[in-house]
C-alpha cells in the first residue's frame, strides 16, 4: 500500500465506525456521556446493550444499533427473535446476532442455515439492518469459509468477524478468508481489538466496510491527527 492510498483509507476510517460500548459494569450516566462524547464525530452508528436503546434513542443523531444473543449465541433461535422484536420497538435501526457455533462445530449446517435464515427473515421484516457475527476466534480456517457463504446465500446485510469478547480479537486473516469465500454481495464488519487508525485503515483496505470499536473517538482523533501532518 503506497502512501496515497493509506491517506485515502485513512479518511474513510471515521466514517466506516460503529462506535460502541458494551460494558456490563457502566451505569445510565456513563452510557449518556457516551452518547454525548460520539456525537462530535461522523461514526456511521452507535451500538449499546438493548436495555439502553430506550435512554439513548431518542438523544443521537446516530442510527442505533444492539447485540442479540450476546455474546455467546447461545439463546435458541425463538429467544433471539423476540429479542430482535424488541430491539425494534425500541427504535433500533441494526442488530448484531451472535451465531451459535454449536451446530458448527458439530456439522449440523442444515440447522446454522433455519437459524441464520430465521434471524434474517425477521430482521427485514422489521426494516432492520441485520450482521451476523460468526465468532471467527472459535472457527477454523474452513468453517469460517463454509459459514460465510451460508451467512451470504442468507441475504443478510453484514458478516461480523468478533464479538470482542472471544479468545481474540479480528485478524487480518479473518477479513481475507471471508472476502475470499464470498462474492462481494455481503459486506464485513471487523470487529473485536481494533484501537488504532491504521488498525481500522488495514481493515478496510483488507475488504472491510465497518469497524467495530469501543475505541472510536481516539480512533478518530488520531486519524485527525495524521491527515493534519
Amino acid at each position: 500500500m503506497d502512501l496515497n492510498t493509506l491517506i485515502g483509507y485513512v479518511k474513510a476510517v471515521e466514517g466506516s465506525i460503529d462506535q460502541t460500548m458494551l460494558k456490563v459494569n457502566a451505569s445510565e450516566r456513563e452510557y449518556l456521556e457516551f452518547i454525548e462524547r460520539s456525537e462530535k464525530y461522523s461514526f456511521r452508528a452507535v451500538v449499546v446493550p438493548q436495555v439502553i436503546l430506550p435512554l439513548v434513542t431518542p438523544l443521537t443523531k446516530y442510527r442505533v444499533g444492539t447485540v442479540i444473543g450476546f455474546p455467546n449465541g447461545y439463546s435458541p433461535v425463538d429467544i433471539k427473535l423476540r429479542e430482535i422484536d424488541y430491539a425494534a420497538t425500541c427504535g433500533a435501526r441494526e442488530v448484531d446476532v451472535v451465531l451459535n457455533l454449536i451446530p458448527i462445530k458439530s456439522g449440523k449446517w442444515s440447522e446454522v442455515s433455519r437459524e441464520v435464515s430465521e434471524l434474517v427473515k425477521r430482521s427485514h421484516e422489521l426494516g432492520l439492518i441485520i450482521k451476523i457475527i460468526i465468532e471467527t476466534s472459535g472457527l477454523t480456517h474452513e468453517e469460517v469459509r463454509s459459514v460465510s457463504k451460508l451467512v451470504e446465500l442468507s441475504g443478510a446485510d453484514f458478516i461480523k468477524t468478533n464479538t470482542g469478547f472471544g479468545s481474540r480479537g479480528v485478524l487480518p486473516s479473518d477479513i481475507l478468508t471471508i472476502k475470499s469465500a464470498t462474492s462481494g454481495k455481503i459486506k464485513i464488519k471487523a470487529s473485536g481489538g481494533i484501537r488504532t487508525a491504521i488498525d481500522a485503515a488495514l481493515m478496510l483496505y483488507l475488504g472491510a466496510h465497518v469497524i467495530g470499536t469501543s475505541y472510536g473517538v481516539e480512533i478518530a482523533e488520531e486519524a485527525r491527527k495524521m491527515l493534519a501532518t
